[in-house]
């Protein structure tokens, strides 16, 4: 088995699919987007429908879940059941809708046993006075009062968002991507979004889209009041992380590369640099270019990645370790310390 990273072509959302997508991906990102309302670049993913393929080494042109059947273990290390994670990009010219995603008990006893939805944003860029939509002030009251009266809009929690910040959205965290403000996100291999409000937009023929307020309602944690993370920052052989998010699901760093800084192996690991770099694993390299996806095999070892540039990096938890790490920095590290 000749394991490689793999460089990932995306599959994209676009048109019908997000009323609310830009040109960003194209124009800003290089991403051969299929139109101007192109709102997602699926980067690594497993979704049905979406998956995403690779285009560089012997298995140019294969669809990532065939990878997967492949390498096994190789590539995804002990995850266990169906791939876990995917990667987007978002680029909305208008708002998302005012959306919840349900947790995993809540999806489990509502849709047949699949798994929730916990996601989370780095803001890559912003137009001035970008905001999202992040919780809800209720001041008390039950928000199905608030929704039936129509008061949702007003209640509406806003963030300003800068380029750099990082947002953790657990299941059942009302929340909305504003228009303007492009993200990276992680999130568990899930679909399921419940809508409360889709601004009143209608399509050509005045349709509206969907809303699911019954679900949203029973999904939704309007108690959760959270902020902007700062992380944790550790240094390390050329350079250092930043350690953002280390939940149940998923984990969340900056890598800030300042030379020549060998990865570990073990996990499987999705690297999005934020400009050129070096990837070197044996004799073997590739550069990569700004907002490549790469996925690094869990079996391979001896991977370096070398410059001068901070990559995104996604992976699944390794909690233990990481408060080891940390020691008392842990606490700001989001789902690290119960």
């Amino acid at each position: 088995m000749n394991l490689y990273p793999l460089l990932m072509a995306p599959s994209f959302r676009h048109g019908a699919e997000t009323p609310w997508g830009g040109h960003m991906l194209r124009d800003a990102l290089m991403k051969d987007a299929p139109e101007d309302g192109t709102g997602e670049s699926l980067e690594i993913s497993a979704l049905p429908g979406h998956e995403s393929t690779v285009v560089n080494g012997p298995h140019a042109g294969t669809p990532l879940p065939r990878m997967i059947e492949l390498w096994g273990e190789a590539l995804t290390g002990a995850a266990g059941g169906e791939f876990p994670l995917l990667l987007k990009l978002l680029d909305p010219v208008l708002p998302l809708s005012v959306q919840v995603h349900p947790d995993d008990a809540f999806a489990q006893a509502h849709e047949g046993g699949r798994c929730g939805k916990t996601e989370a944003w780095i803001i890559l860029n912003t137009e001035p006075g970008g905001r999202i939509i992040y919780g809800v002030d209720t001041h008390g009251e039950p928000l199905k009062k608030i929704v039936a009266e129509g008061r949702l809009k007003e209640s509406l929690r806003w963030q300003s968002v800068r380029p750099g910040d990082v947002y953790y959205i657990p299941g059942g965290m009302l929340h909305a991507l504003c228009e303007g403000v492009l993200a990276y996100e992680i999130q568990q291999t899930s679909d399921l979004t419940y809508r409360f409000w889709d601004w009143d937009r209608v399509d050509e023929n005045g349709n509206s889209r969907e809303l699911h307020l019954e679900k949203a309602l029973g999904a939704c944690k309007p108690e959760l009041r959270l902020e902007n993370i700062e992380g944790a920052t550790v240094l390390c052989k050329g350079g250092s992380r930043t350690y953002y998010i280390s939940d149940n699901h998923f984990e969340l760093c900056r890598l800030n590369l300042s030379g020549k800084m060998p990865l570990e192996s073990g996990r499987m690991l999705f690297l999005t640099p934020l400009s050129p770099c070096a990837l070197r694993w044996g004799d073997e390299e590739m550069t990569l270019k700004a907002f490549d996806s790469v996925l690094v095999p869990a079996a391979l070892e001896g991977v370096v990645l070398e410059g001068e540039t901070k990559v995104l990096m996604s992976s699944l938890p390794d909690r233990e370790r990481l408060r080891e790490e940390l020691g008392y920095r842990a606490e700001n590290v989001a789902g690290l310390v119960e």
